[in-house]
């Protein structure tokens, strides 16, 4: 199957491109730079230069044309979440550049599209578990993050299966090697780390090598229409920087139990289980 990737050179990317290539796919990798591309993939064939936030609505087509498959993975998710200019390319991306592509890919009858989500835009859901049946956050506190994953996941709802045979992937956060992981060590390390509220709310992580795992069993046995979460086990936050802080031998953090509660995601995992027969098998815990 020839598989164009748009986003190779992120996180996940260089997860996924090698994942893809060692079960004989062709990867076509859509990139801003290509020079970075052949960098990361030397023995990478097929290379395209492509911006989804560029003017590229008429040249796209052509890009993605012989192609089997297309998985849109690219991001641009700043350091701080609570900055809105810095979110804006990263809600372009989901919303503008979706819909580029799947007007592309439509075009160019492409059969299967994959499109990787986000677990964080559920709402706050306590003790209680999370399934992909649990509508996402539409409340008026959270739509800098969850308003463009809304519109996003719909876009490819209002997609006749018959037309592209699509799938979602709403993934935890993401930890392992260059995630936001690095930077919760660095803090544990610097004393700056501190759990808020209680810590008892829940927090859905996944390994980016285990993300990119689903991905490539997503596109060769996904059912059409199927949206999955894919997570670890679900952690209590105070849990999760207690362990991580005594993986990299440091203070465990501090609490402020008069901060606010961030939002409790006690994610499932049994749908992408059993559909796709995968399941993690990298620790959330370097």
């Amino acid at each position: 199957m020839r598989i164009a990737v748009i986003g190779p050179t992120g996180v996940l990317g260089r997860a996924l491109v090698p994942k893809l290539m060692q079960k004989g796919h062709i990867v076509r990798a859509l990139a801003r730079s290509t020079t970075k591309v052949r960098r990361i993939f030397p023995h990478l064939r097929e290379t395209v230069e492509c911006d989804l936030l560029s003017n590229i609505a008429e040249d796209l087509p052509s890009m993605l044309d012989g192609c089997d498959a297309a998985v849109h993975i690219a991001t641009s998710i700043p350091l701080n979440f609570k900055d809105a200019n810095a979110m804006k390319a990263n809600t372009r991306l989901r919303t503008v550049g979706t819909k580029i592509l799947l007007d592309a890919s439509l075009k160019v009858g492409i059969r299967r599209y994959i499109q990787q989500s986000i677990t964080m835009a559920y709402p706050d859901n306590g003790d209680n578990w999370i399934t992909e049946d649990m509508p996402l956050d539409a409340s008026p506190e959270r739509t800098g993050i969850c308003a463009p994953v809304i519109a996003m996941e719909q876009m490819l709802r209002n997609i006749p299966l018959e037309d592209l045979n699509w799938c979602i992937l709403r993934g935890g956060t993401f930890v392992g090697e260059g995630t936001f992981q690095e930077n919760a060590i660095e803090r544990l390390q610097s004393g700056d780390e501190i759990v808020p509220c209680d810590g008892r709310n829940f927090t859905s992580l996944i390994h980016v090598e285990d993300m990119a795992a689903a991905i490539t069993a997503a596109i060769e046995t996904a059912p059409p229409g199927s949206i999955f979460n894919v997570v670890d086990e679900p952690i209590r936050r105070s849990e999760y920087l207690d362990r991580l802080a005594d993986s990299v031998g440091v203070t465990r953090p501090g609490r402020d139990e008069k901060a606010p509660c961030p939002p409790s995601w006690r994610c499932s995992n049994q749908a992408v289980r059993a559909a796709l027969n995968w399941q993690p098998s990298h620790s959330i815990i370097p």
